[in-house]
C-alpha cells in the first residue's frame, strides 16, 4: 500500500506547558499539516527525542495529536523519558523510533503536533514527529 508522510518538530523548554511543533528544520513556516488526499489510516509515527538534561531532574515526554482530521477526536502517546542526577547530566539522544498505530484520518483536515514534558524540568528536549500515512 502507498504511503505518505507529514513531518514537523520543536523544542519544549517547560514543563507542564503543551507547546506546538510547528517547523520543519530550516522551513518555519510551513503552513498547516493537513492528512493527504485519499488518505485512510495514520498508520505510524516516527520519532526522535533529544534531551539536554541541563538539570539535575527527570521527566517523561509525549505528544498529542489533535485537530478536525483525526474525525475520533485527540490522541496522546508517550514517546520518551530521561533523567540526570547532577545539572551537568549531558545530552541524552537514543535512536528514532517507530510506533505503529492505527488511527483513522479525514483527508484534507489539518492534523496539529504538541509535544510536552511531565514530571520535572529536564532542561530543553527536541521533538521531532514523521506522521506516516495508508493511502
Amino acid at each position: 500500500m502507498a504511503k505518505q508522510y507529514r513531518t514537523r518538530e520543536g523544542s519544549v523548554t517547560a514543563v507542564n506547558t503543551k507547546t506546538q511543533l510547528t517547523t520543519v528544520g530550516s522551513e518555519t513556516a510551513p503552513g498547516p499539516l493537513l492528512v493527504p488526499a485519499g488518505a485512510k489510516m495514520l498508520k505510524a509515527l516516527i520519532l526522535a527525542v533529544a534531551c539536554d538534561n541541563s538539570v539535575a531532574a527527570d521527566g517523561a515526554y509525549f505528544i498529542r495529536l489533535e485537530g478536525p482530521g483525526l474525525p475520533e477526536g485527540p490522541e496522546t502517546m508517550t514517546v520518551g523519558a530521561s533523567g540526570v542526577p547532577v545539572a551537568t547530566g549531558g545530552v541524552s539522544t537514543p535512536a528514532a523510533f517507530r510506533i505503529e498505530i492505527d488511527i483513522p484520518v479525514t483527508p484534507s483536515n489539518e492534523i496539529l503536533i504538541f509535544a510536552e514534558n511531565g514530571g520535572e524540568d529536564t532542561g530543553t528536549t527536541t521533538i521531532g514527529v514523521t506522521l506516516e500515512f495508508q493511502m
